[in-house]
C-alpha cells in the first residue's frame, strides 16, 4: 500500500521544506506536496526531521564488536548483525563495512581475516536491515593482491582504497604518534621496531602496488579512494591513478589541492565533533571552513556521523540543508549510487525521521527503500 509520511521539515532539492508529505510506493519516492494524496497510508511524524537516509563511506567499526576486549572474539555473524542493528538505529541506510587486505596482528587485520569478512557480509545481505558494501581498504606495504582481486570482485565491494601506513608520512607524520597507538593495543617494543621495518621496507613496492589497485578497481568498476593524503603530490598521483576520492586528507593543501582537482573529500564525524584530528592532522572543522570538505564518514564511531550534521548546522557554519549533504547526496554521488541520497521522485526511499532530544538527534524510524527498520513504536498513524 502506498505511504505517505508528514513532517514539520524536510530536505527538497536540496532545499528546507516545511510541513511537506513524502508518499513512497514500491520502495521509491513518488510524490512530494502539501497534502495527502488520496488513498495513501498517512504517517504523522511530529515535531521529527525527515532526512534522506546517510550514506557511510568508512566505517571501520566491526572489529571493535568482533573484539570488545583484547582478550575476547565474538561470532563474526554476530558482530555484523550488531553492526546492522546499529547503522538503522542512527539513520545509516548505506554503509561501506572498512575491510583490510593486511597484515597487521595488532588490528587484527589479516588477507585471510578480509576473505571472510567478504564472505560473510555476502551470506548475511539479504537478512540484514541496511543496505552493506564493503570498502576494500589495500595496504601497499604488505599486500596480498591475489586476495584483493577476488575481494574486489565480489558484488558486495562498492569502493576500492589504497594506504600507507608507514610512520614518517601520511597519518603518522610524527613517528610518537605510531609508537603511541601501538603501544596502547599491547605492542611491546621489540614488536613495534620489527613492524615499522616491515613497512619501512614494504615502500619499495608501493607505488607498483598503487597501480595494481587502481587497475583492480578500473577492471571491475569500483569507485578508487586515495588514503591520507598529506601532500599535494599524493593528491596528483592519486588522480593519475584514476581516484574519485581523497579520504582523510593529512594537510589543508592537500585537501584545498584534491576538491581544486576535482576529487571529493571524506572525513571523519568524530574528527568534526571533536574540533581536531585525534593524531594533530587537519581538523574537519578546519577543511569545511576551507570549502574542502565534501563528505563525511563515521570512521570508528557509528553514532558521530548523524550527530555530526546537527552539530554542525547548529554552529552556524551553514544551512541544515547543506550540512545534511555532507551525509547524503555528496557521498552517494561519490560512488555513484545515483538512486539515492535525495528525497525526490524516482529515488529510492531510503529515509530517517531524526528528532531532538536537547541538542541530540534522535532517530525514531528508519526506513530502507520503503521498509522499516527499526522496531519501534516511534510513528504515529493517522486515520
Amino acid at each position: 500500500m502506498t505511504m505517505t509520511l508528514h513532517a514539520r521539515r524536510v530536505v527538497v532539492d536540496g532545499e528546507e521544506r516545511h510541513d511537506r508529505w513524502v508518499t513512497v510506493d514500491g520502495g521509491v519516492v513518488v510524490e512530494i506536496g502539501g497534502a495527502p494524496p488520496a488513498g495513501a497510508r498517512p504517517v504523522e511524524l511530529g515535531d521529527a526531521d525527515l532526512v534522506p537516509g546517510l550514506v557511510d563511506l568508512h566505517s571501520d567499526c566491526l572489529e571493535a564488536k568482533a573484539r570488545p576486549r583484547p582478550s575476547t572474539e565474538l561470532p563474526r555473524a554476530s558482530a555484523i548483525h550488531e553492526v546492522d542493528a546499529e547503522a538503522a538505529a542512527y539513520g545509516i541506510t548505506s554503509h561501506f563495512l572498512c575491510v583490510s587486505v593486511e597484515e597487521d596482528s595488532a588490528k587484527h587485520r589479516s588477507p585471510q581475516r578480509a576473505a571472510e569478512v567478504v564472505s560473510a557480509l555476502s551470506d548475511l545481505a539479504p537478512a540484514l536491515r541496511v543496505d552493506h558494501r564493503v570498502h576494500l581498504r589495500v595496504d601497499v606495504t604488505s599486500p596480498d593482491l591475489a586476495v584483493a582481486g577476488r575481494l574486489v570482485a565480489s558484488a558486495v565491494t562498492g569502493l576500492v582504497s589504497y594506504m600507507d601506513h608507514t610512520p614518517g608520512q601520511g597519518q603518522y607524520g610524527d613517528e610518537a604518534h605510531f609508537r603511541a597507538f601501538f603501544d596502547s593495543q599491547g605492542m611491546g617494543a621489540a614488536d613495534l621496531d620489527t613492524l615499522i621495518a616491515k613497512k619501512r621496507s614494504g615502500q619499495r613496492d608501493a607505488e607498483g602496488v598503487r597501480h595494481e589497485v587502481a587497475a583492480l578497481a578500473r577492471r571491475h568498476g569500483v569507485t578508487l579512494a586515495a588514503h591520507d593524503d598529506d601532500s599535494v603530490e599524493a593528491v596528483l598521483r592519486g588522480l593519475e591513478l584514476g581516484a574519485r576520492i581523497s579520504e582523510f586528507p593529512v594537510s589543508l593543501d592537500a585537501a584545498r589541492a584534491a576538491v581544486g582537482l576535482g576529487l571529493g573529500t571524506v572525513m571523519g564525524a568524530p574528527n568534526l565533533r571533536r574540533g581536531a584530528s585525534h593524531v594533530a592532522n587537519l581538523s574537519a572543522l578546519e577543511a569545511f571552513d576551507h570549502g574542502c570538505l565534501t563528505a563525511l564518514a563515521s570512521d570508528y564511531h557509528l553514532p558521530s556521523l548523524l550527530a555530526a550534521v546537527y552539530q554542525l548546522a547548529d554552529s552556524g557554519r551553514c544551512s541544515w540543508a547543506d550540512s545534511v549533504a555532507i551525509v547524503t547526496e555528496n557521498p552517494a554521488d561519490l560512488t555513484g549510487l545515483t538512486d539515492r541520497g535525495r528525497i525526490e521522485p524516482g529515488r529510492r526511499a531510503d529515509l530517517v525521521a531524526v528528532a531532538r532530544l536537547g541538542d541530540t538527534p534522535v532517530v525514531r524510524q528508519t526506513w530502507v527503500a520503503g521498509r522499516p527498520v527499526l522496531g519501534l513504536a516511534s510513528t504515529v498513524e493517522v486515520a
